[in-house]
């Protein structure tokens, strides 16, 4: 039995060490870790507090200017420079604001990171679950993608919803409203709101 125990606990870590080895997952990890940490804080941390720790990470995970193009679609070639520039830094506020709104409170979750990461052409596949002692476990699909030597996380799928589906239709009927100038001021409320 003592051998048993052993060698379970030999798999555990060879996987635990296999999930982290890989550089999109090493991503991931990053990302899971500081959401675990900013659940723990509780009602400890303002929500300010919470956004200004988590940013960093967040922007460090996601491709951010790349997933505001994709979110956009075709309309973004006809902004200005300075419209993309806008709608980048209202687009990363709205995904910080995001994280630290629906990651503010902890009941025994847990991270589980599939240590088999996926290719799909030049994307890389996470595949995570976020289990909870009380509730279904949700999976998360990180879709990954090189760029400027790092892998970045593109798009979540959760519970096979892409983020990026979402927010392209979300955005169609901002740009439709207004173009540019009227995203920005969608993106800027849905921040205000989720900040409060």
């Amino acid at each position: 039995m003592p051998l048993l125990c052993a060698a379970l606990q030999m798999a555990v870590a060879a996987s635990a060490f296999a999930a982290a080895s890989d550089p999109a997952a090493v991503q991931v990890q990053a990302l899971s870790n500081s959401l675990l940490k900013s659940m723990r804080a509780g009602p400890a941390l303002s929500m300010t507090e919470r956004f200004r720790d988590l940013e960093p990470v967040i922007e460090q995970v996601f491709a951010l200017p790349l997933v505001t193009r994709l979110s956009v679609g075709p309309d973004w070639a006809s902004f200005s420079p300075q419209q993309q520039k806008a709608l980048i830094a209202a687009f990363t506020r709205f995904t910080v604001a995001n994280y630290a709104h629906n990651f503010h409170d902890f009941d025994g979750q847990r991270f589980e990171i599939d240590a088999n990461v996926l290719s799909r052409g030049a994307d890389k596949i996470v595949r995570t679950q976020v289990l909870s002692p009380h509730d279904s476990p949700v999976s998360l699909l990180y879709r990954m993608r090189e760029v400027d030597g790092s892998w970045r996380v593109i798009d979540v799928i959760a519970n096979g919803v892409s983020a990026l589906v979402l927010h392209r239709s979300d955005f169609d009927a901002a740009i439709a409203a207004g173009g540019a100038s009227e995203l920005i001021a969608y993106l800027n409320r849905a921040s205000d709101d989720l900040m409060k």
